[in-house]
């Protein structure tokens, strides 16, 4: 389902029905760039907190333009069940207003992630003009605070320090004192541009029994009881949580996705965790060991299927790569050719998915890894998440998923994950860092395999559901 702005609405309640049944969900983002140059890019010599500084560099500097979410559900049938995908493209694009209030956003870009964006026809015009808005919650409530004050009359006015803006001042303090103190009903003030329009609003806002509304570019002021106004300044808050709710917009989605506390699977997925945190969460950590203890709350069961494949030499040696573009249509033909293997299906209302196979769609990606977990699961003997997530045992041929919860592919000297999570057990190995396979930008690359990133152990309450194999 690919989702803007104009169906967001819709697509929110579907995704709020299906995430709250799901066993788990595949993410994965479309970034306008990874790294502002060689040097800053995750090296092998690096420390974990050099690491993790670059990683964070990156995501502060650079913006995200999709984000897929596939949510699988396991679904019985006569021939033994299946998993039911659905997935959601989102195209999401920074809140630029609150009410009146302008919301700027400073974001990179990198010229090869928007020409590779291009290529594979990513409708940039679309992005801009129906991408679904998306603010913080700190920074909302910051404005929230801001403009409450300013309906209120509280907040400090800051004029520009030139003539022509004092002698405007000036005037505007005389006609609104002589208005107040006069029968009149209403004040006509006239304003040259919208500057002068916020310093006669601002200004009437002082009074108590003065309201403004703006009439033919220019600003009304007419006069209103204490009752009335406090009716006024009510309804103004209404309209203000309004319009910062709707300028939330996709933070809403991943509200969601983190209070489901479902597994949540990606592929390389360091920078896509990074991301989901600082742009639709809040700010990130300034250190690693931080980042590692607050994901925990955040996404509580993460599994990278980069780390699957890198760690497992099993399925390393059988396919000789780790690239989800080109692991992904192995697997997928050799679940074809075999009957028992779970099958992955399509839910109804998401068939255009199917019928549209788009790589580099954030939404079809998301499938993608989600499918390829359930068919690597599948392939080493599958993996029951309730049963086997407080054993550290192995048995047989068994992929045990203890050993993959909340570790990120990032090499750390012979070890190869970031253990993010509830323990704080920082990076593995020798805590110095490669880079493994260097992608130039999970937008502007083909591989589909970002830089890596750091974990934690695994101590959660998460949603206990199976994972079917």
């Amino acid at each position: 389902m690919d989702v803007t702005r104009l169906n967001f609405a819709e697509a929110l309640r579907e995704f709020r029905e299906a995430v709250a049944e799901c066993d788990f969900a595949a993410m994965d983002m479309e970034m306008t760039g990874l790294y502002e140059s060689k040097e800053q890019q995750p090296h092998r010599l690096d420390s974990a907190d050099e690491r993790y500084a670059k990683l964070k560099r990156s995501v502060e500097t650079y913006g995200v333009m999709q984000v897929g979410i596939s949510l699988f559900t396991w679904r019985e049938d006569g021939d033994g069940g299946f998993y039911e995908a659905r997935p959601f493209n989102f195209n999401v694009f920074p809140a630029t207003t609150v009410g009146r209030t302008p919301v700027e956003t400073h974001m990179g870009f990198k010229n090869t992630a928007l020409e590779f964006l291009a290529r594979n026809s990513f409708d940039f015009n679309k992005w801009v003009y129906s991408g679904i808005p998306f603010l913080r919650a700190e920074d909302a409530n910051r404005i929230r605070a801001e403009r409450a004050a300013l309906l209120g009359g509280r907040q400090a006015m800051v004029v520009a320090d030139d003539g022509a803006t004092r002698a405007f001042v000036r005037g505007i303090e005389r006609a609104l004192r002589a208005f107040a103190a006069s029968g009149e009903r209403t004040l006509r003030c006239e304003t040259a541009n919208a500057y002068q329009r916020k310093i006669v609003h601002d200004m009437a806002a002082r009074h108590d029994t003065l309201a403004t509304r703006g009439i033919d570019g220019d600003v009304e002021v007419f006069r209103v009881t204490r009752k009335e106004m406090a009716k006024l300044a009510a309804k103004r808050l209404r309209l203000l949580d309004a319009s910062i709710d709707e300028a939330r917009g996709f933070c809403a989605v991943v509200d969601l996705l983190s209070a489901a506390r479902k597994p949540v699977v990606g592929h390389n997925m360091p920078l896509d965790v990074l991301h989901a945190y600082a742009k639709f969460h809040r700010a990130l950590p300034s250190t690693r060991v931080a980042f590692e203890q607050a994901v925990a709350g955040f996404l509580p069961v993460l599994i990278d299927t980069k780390y699957i494949i890198e760690s497992t030499p099993a399925i390393k040696a059988r396919y000789k790569t780790s690239s989800l573009e080109d692991i992904a249509p192995m697997l997928e033909l050799e679940a074809a050719r075999d009957p028992g293997r779970p099958l992955v299906r399509f839910h109804p209302r998401f068939a255009h998915t199917a019928a549209h196979k788009v790589m580099h769609e954030a939404g079809y990606d998301a499938y993608i890894t989600g499918a390829t977990f359930i068919r690597l699961l599948k392939l080493d003997g599958g993996i029951d998440l309730a049963a086997r997530a407080t054993s550290a045992s192995e048995h047989g041929g068994e992929l045990v998923l203890y050993r993959y919860i909340n570790r990120l592919y990032m090499l750390f000297g012979d070890d190869m994950a970031w253990r993010v999570g509830g323990g704080g057990g920082g990076s593995g190995g020798s805590g110095r860092s490669s880079s493994g396979d260097s992608r130039s930008a999970r937008a502007a690359s083909p591989a589909k395999d970002k830089e890596e990133a750091p974990t934690s152990a695994m101590e959660n309450d998460a949603d206990s559901s199976v994972l079917h194999g």
